[in-house]
């Protein structure tokens, strides 16, 4: 009898060894062996910067741009500023920089916080996770999108650098209607460049790219309820300074000081005024023989193709006009 459960348990553990190894090389199949075009740069890119930039003569200085419906302005992972980048991994992922891409422990804690509270309250996707699903937009909710999304994840995890991904992450979260990305968000709560933000208004920003519209100041239909939208942005601000001093990005004494400092907002523009100059860009492309060119050339749509385009103007003659 002790010979049959041993040799039992030994055929369990042999079964259980071979069905891991399987998963395990079918996994990296997938993840690695299988041609994904999607997650190329170029196709990213391609996704993140929909829009054509129209500079004078110089081909230096920018007239203004054009763009497809929605405006962004991206930002090398360089540009991006650190205090972003810390508030960001303290409010949505603590463990970005240690997981891959996926965070197991993450999903458990979730899991329970949610069995107690008897509704989602809490999520477990990375910001890896959160990046796959923004840029490859899911079909629908059923099991077989999301197993596609998660090694979409994967994918992304084992072909680029962390500080890439987040790079991706930051130009891609929805900023109301005017655009998506840290640089739009600057500029449309704070009209700052990045590079200017406060750590308060980068806790801000970073609290809201899940909800932007929740917390978002200058929305019509919460300017009725101005003083409700402000106490959910301080709760969650306070929630994200909390957990970067939780992480030890800061001490008590700053913690205190933030909570103590009101968040002052601006509203900044999200395009290059439109002007005369523009709008014959915008005819003189148009036109059959130039649509016709770039079709040829495989352009069907200047505004999203991130061609340069360069005019004949000169910029002193003109700011002189």
């Amino acid at each position: 009898m002790w010979n049959f459960f041993k040799y039992s348990l030994l055929a369990l553990l042999v079964c259980s060894f071979l069905a891991a190894a399987v998963g395990a090389a079918g996994l990296y199949y997938l993840i690695v062996m299988v041609p994904s075009p999607e997650i190329e740069e170029t196709h990213i890119n391609e996704i993140l910067g929909r829009e054509s930039p129209v500079y004078y003569r110089d081909g230096q200085t920018k007239l203004g741009v054009l763009f497809e419906g929605i405006h962004r302005q991206y930002l090398p992972y360089r540009e991006i500023p650190q205090p972003f980048i810390d508030a960001l991994i303290a409010a949505e992922d603590n463990q970005f920089f240690l997981h891959f891409g996926v965070d197991i422990p993450g999903i458990v804690r979730a899991m329970i916080a949610n069995l107690r509270a008897g509704r989602i309250v809490q999520g477990g996707s990375t910001i890896t996770q959160q990046t796959a699903k923004n840029l490859f937009k899911r079909e629908s909710r059923n099991m077989e999108a999301k197993v596609k999304e998660l090694l979409f994840a994967l994918r992304l995890e084992h072909r680029y650098s962390k500080e890439k991904i987040l790079e991706f992450y930051c130009n891609q979260f929805f900023v109301s209607g005017n655009g998506h990305g840290l640089g739009v968000a600057a500029r449309y709560f704070f009209d700052k460049d990045p590079k200017d933000l406060t750590l308060l208004e980068c806790a801000f920003i970073a609290g809201s790219v899940k909800r932007p519209n929740y917390y978002n100041p200058f929305l019509k239909k919460n300017l009725a309820n101005a003083d409700e939208v402000r106490q959910r942005g301080e709760e969650r601000v306070n929630y994200v300074l909390a957990q970067m001093r939780r992480a030890g990005v800061i001490g008590e004494s700053e913690f205190a000081r933030l909570k103590a400092t009101d968040l002052v907002f601006k509203q900044g523009k999200m395009s290059f005024a439109q002007n005369t100059a523009m709008d014959l860009v915008k005819e003189g492309v148009e036109t059959p023989f130039i649509a016709d060119t770039l079709e040829d050339n495989g352009i069907s749509n200047i505004s999203t193709s991130g061609a340069r385009i360069i005019t004949s103007l000169d910029y002193q003659i003109q700011e002189k006009v």
